[in-house]
């Protein structure tokens, strides 16, 4: 039908290898049209893999140490790093040395790494999805560098929608954001709400036919339940009660005017972890897709439209 689509939408992949792969085989299996990708797409660290001497190399992340002693064991510790978010790098001792000592060093390859990873995402999908006819809409989040826009923007058939305006088949409109308000973190995207309110003003200004646009908004809007974690304290730790984790909403304000007021069909979010679901605000149906990258799991949701309405949609997990 031209006035139909069906989209597989994810978020937060945090640089795993598998959630992004199985991401791209996914859109194929469930015949998807337009692919989504709604932030934060880049990996927190990087594990230095050290050769020891007489081809053994040794590497130890979320506390396990594991060496490899021939080429087959070291190429499975590096996917194995790599499937969970983590940046491999195979390194000499004095290399190692070298690079812990010299911030601005480490800091230029940590950036290096992540952007060589996104390049070869974008080419896998290329490979993939170009035969298939298959969109893919990729979108950096708060946590990513700017220099994953200039990744992107490599690559002519993907469409990164953050602060654009572009339209699919069926008629349907898509706005992007990715910046979110601001965490504990000072993430490269983190800015104040008035700043967030200018952007998403800009956006609506965009939008022709509110009834059929999709909002791609990272991060979800203020005490929707699709923006639900843990309360922290100033030093980072997770605050408790009685043994219990203190929730709290962390989502934005000005995220859920710009949703109460344009009231768009559709917005798709990330950010949040923890809160995977949909809500309606309106009839804005908003779906946050949640993430367990660590685990290399996708999380996803597959959305399908149909004569300018949502028909159905599904969360998926595995």
């Amino acid at each position: 039908m031209k006035n139909a689509a069906r989209i597989l939408y994810g978020s937060d992949f945090h640089g795993s290898d598998t959630v992004f792969r199985k991401f791209i085989a996914s859109g194929i299996q469930y015949k998807a049209n337009v692919l989504m990708v709604g932030g934060d797409v880049t990996g927190k660290a990087m594990i230095p893999v050290i050769y020891q001497g007489q081809g053994r190399y040794l590497g130890s992340w979320f506390g396990k140490e594991t060496l490899a002693t021939t080429p087959e064991e070291l190429e499975k510790v590096k996917k194995d790093i790599s499937n969970v978010g983590f940046y491999p790098i195979v390194l000499e001792k004095d290399e190692a040395q070298e690079l812990e000592g010299n911030p601005e060093k480490m800091t230029a390859r940590f950036e290096q790494e992540m952007c060589q990873r996104v390049r070869e995402w974008m080419q896998l999908a290329e490979q993939k999805l170009t035969p298939q006819k298959i969109l893919l809409y990729f979108m950096a989040g708060n946590d990513d560098l700017t220099s994953i826009d200039d990744v992107v923007a490599e690559f002519k058939f993907v469409h990164n929608p953050d602060m654009t305006h572009s339209k699919i088949e069926g008629g349907y409109e898509v706005i992007g954001l990715s910046n979110a308000n601001m965490t504990p973190w000072h993430c490269a995207r983190d800015v104040e709400e008035d700043e967030l309110e200018q952007k998403l003003n800009t956006l609506a200004g965009m939008i022709q036919n509110p009834e059929r646009a999709i909002a791609m908004l990272h991060v979800p809007p203020v005490d929707s339940g699709l923006d639900i974690c843990p309360e922290l304290d100033k030093n980072l730790k997770i605050v408790t009660e009685g043994g219990q984790v203190v929730l709290k909403s962390a989502g934005s304000a000005s995220v859920r005017s710009f949703i109460e007021k344009v009231q768009p069909m559709l917005s798709l979010h990330g950010h949040i972890h923890e809160s995977p679901g949909h809500v309606h605000i309106g009839r804005t149906l908003a779906i946050n897709a949640g993430s367990e990258y660590a685990e290399a799991i996708l999380k996803a949701a597959i959305i399908n439209l149909e004569d300018g309405r949502v028909k159905g949609h599904l969360l998926i997990s595995g």
